[in-house]
This record gives C-alpha cells, structure tokens and sequence, in this order.
C-alpha cells in the first residue's frame, strides 16, 4: 500500500520527468547528428554517416518512446494512489496540493 505522500512524490518527479524530456531529445538528436557526420567525414563515404543516422534515429525514436510511455505509466499510478482523475491534473490547485502532500 502506497501512503499519499509516496504518491504525491512520485506524480511531482513524473511531472518534471515529461517536462525534462523535450531538452533531451534535443541533446540526443544533436549527439547522433554530430556522430553521424563524424562518421561519414572519417570514413570518407557519405551512404556509412546516412546509415549511422537512420540507425541513430531509430535508436533515439525507440528510447524515448519507452521513456515517454514509462512516464505515463508512473503518472497514472501515481494519480490512482492519490484518488484522483486524469482530467483533474491540468487544475493548479491539484499540483498544490501535491506539493501540500509532501510538506
């Protein structure tokens, strides 16, 4: 059984988990993208840097699915141990008292 200060804590870190994740898909597109270039500038072929960006975008799509998905997953956990709706979430007074929760 999960107490509502273990539920408020974990909605408040799936909260900034999703807002986190905008900044590190940025960072990670420009990681593949530099590595991609490097790898077609060093190799001198320019299909090895198209391929190492497809198979880096795939992995970068892939990962922050999961991430994405893992995050609602802990979201809606968190709020069905609060004993409140989805739809109440986007009401400010909500995250108040979340914060409420955890003083």
């Amino acid at each position: 059984m999960v107490t509502k200060k273990e539920g408020a804590q974990r909605l408040l870190d799936s909260l900034r988990s999703k807002q986190k994740l905008r900044g590190r898909l940025g960072f990670a597109v420009a990681q593949g993208l530099i590595l991609s270039l490097l790898i077609g500038y060093f190799t001198e072929q320019w299909r090895f840097g198209l391929a190492a960006l497809l198979v880096f975008g795939l992995l970068i799509q892939f990962a922050f699915e999961r991430m994405k998905t893992s995050i609602e997953a802990s979201k809606l956990s968190a709020l069905n141990d609060l004993g409140w709706k989805e739809h109440d979430l986007e009401d400010e007074e909500y995250r108040s008292r979340a914060q409420s929760l955890l003083a």
